[in-house]
């Protein structure tokens, strides 16, 4: 019996070891589909009839338990850690970076919603700066941390989704840029790197900016969600507030980042989002262009890719019905 009793605790040291020592992976599973009208409040206006979930995706370490048994979860997947976390960036510094973009989503996906519903709001000056170049970049010297980024290959840049989105766009080795550093303009060419998100410059940046005085105030409970993927979505929940469409479907998810200009980028965590909203019970997804051969198979839930927020409410109002001549 003792030795039974000894084995059992050696097994079971060996499985909590398993479960907690720390590896070099971490693991993307589906997350939540938030109902939008729990976090996000028009004043002045009811909520719409439709239901638009924003989805998210669960990031944790990867023990080596879950190494050896997480693929057969469904929708987990393993990636190394600078997949997720860039390279020379403390994880509790980068959570910062992804706090700050959820808030920056905000104010844009309010914006957007408004400016589509016909009100007159006016874009907050903004500029972008480079936080940080990271080890794996190959820009060198021609970007440094304080430099103001106003325009990739031509486009003026007035938020980190600007940022992302030129680039992924371009799907070039070279980009033309435009900063100005010390006073001074700069134009540089600089290489992009290829990493598993797709073609980046291999930086951090900040967007230092006002909000946006909206004549409709809109107001946020979304304080445990972080990153920038929700601004598409909260843009379709303001905008249907303010003006309820006839739609196609009335449990609408998706993902997206949103630009001032109403583009819409590509995200991480495709799949584990439309797992997420399948979930939640919607009928509908909306993904970026760029992401959507990462779902082009889906047959049980209408996926939808756009590149723009007028593209998304084009996809989802009802067309007219036909007048039948009598």
């Amino acid at each position: 019996m003792w030795r039974r009793l000894l084995v059992l605790v050696v097994l079971g040291g060996m499985l909590g070891a398993l479960a907690t020592v720390p590896t070099s992976y971490w693991f993307l599973a589906p997350g939540n589909a938030v109902d939008l009208a729990t976090r996000v409040r028009v004043d002045g206006y009811a909520l719409p009839p439709a239901t638009f979930y924003l989805t998210d995706v669960m990031v944790a370490p990867a023990s080596p338990l879950l190494l050896a048994f997480g693929r057969f979860f469904p929708g987990v997947r393993l990636v190394r850690q600078e997949t997720l976390i860039p390279k020379g960036i403390a994880p509790k510094a980068y959570d910062r970076v992804l706090d700050e973009a959820m808030i920056e989503s905000q104010d844009i996906g309010a914006f957007v919603a408004e400016r589509a519903a016909g009100l007159h709001v006016v874009q907050p000056p903004t500029q972008v700066y480079v936080d940080a170049v990271l080890p794996q970049s190959k820009v060198g010297d021609a970007l440094r941390p304080g430099d103001q980024l106003l325009e990739i290959s031509g486009r003026r840049v007035t938020s980190s989704a600007d940022v992302t989105a030129r680039v992924a766009a371009l799907r070039a080795t070279m980009v033309s840029l435009v900063l100005e550093r010390d006073g001074h303009l700069e134009h540089v060419r600089v290489p992009t790197v290829r990493l598993p998100a797709g073609r980046r410059l291999g930086i951090l940046v900040e967007t230092r900016a006002q909000r946006a005085q909206l004549p409709v105030p809109v107001r946020f409970t979304l304080d445990n969600i972080s990153g920038s993927s929700g601004g598409l979505m909260i843009a379709l929940q303001v905008y249907d507030t303010l003006r309820p469409q006839h739609l196609l479907a009335t449990r609408i998810a998706g993902t997206g980042t949103i630009s001032y200009d109403g583009t819409v980028g590509e995200i991480e965590g495709t799949q584990q989002k439309l797992i997420a909203a399948k979930r939640a019970g919607a009928t509908v997804f909306l993904v970026p262009k760029e992401n959507y051969p990462d779902i082009a198979s889906e047959r049980d839930v209408r996926v939808i890719p756009v590149h723009t927020f007028a593209q998304a409410l084009a996809a989802l109002e009802e067309p007219p019905k036909p007048v039948r001549a009598e």
